[in-house]
């Protein structure tokens, strides 16, 4: 058996989030490093929606649709951390969701 290039790439992509997820949520933390840790978030869920609606098949448009609504949980969590204007647990946790729900959505929706 061997391991397909996308699945290998998922691996990287999450362990790249769980790095991610822990300096987000690091504590007393200087605010820059949040920030940049945040945004970097929000790019892997990017990226990984990106790449699960286009590894679908054109036919496929509900699972695509499906695949695409992930980022609706970024741009709430954006929308949230622009609004409270610093450091927020929820606005993080939003963004670790749709990045959750895109490497779920890889292997269940293909």
């Amino acid at each position: 058996m061997t391991l397909q290039p996308l699945v290998i790439l998922y691996v990287v992509i999450v362990f790249s989030f769980i790095v991610t997820s822990v300096f987000m949520f690091k504590p007393k933390g200087d605010e820059r490093v949040h920030i940049i840790f945040f945004w970097l978030a929000v790019a892997l869920s990017v990226l990984v929606t990106f790449i699960n609606a286009t590894a679908l098949a054109p036919d496929m448009r509900d699972k695509i649709i499906a695949a695409w609504a992930g980022l609706l949980f970024s741009a709430v969590g954006i929308i949230v951390r622009m609004i409270a204007g610093k450091t927020n647990s929820i606005a993080n946790v939003l963004v670790m969701v749709s990045t959750v729900y895109g490497v779920a959505g890889y292997f269940i929706l293909n």
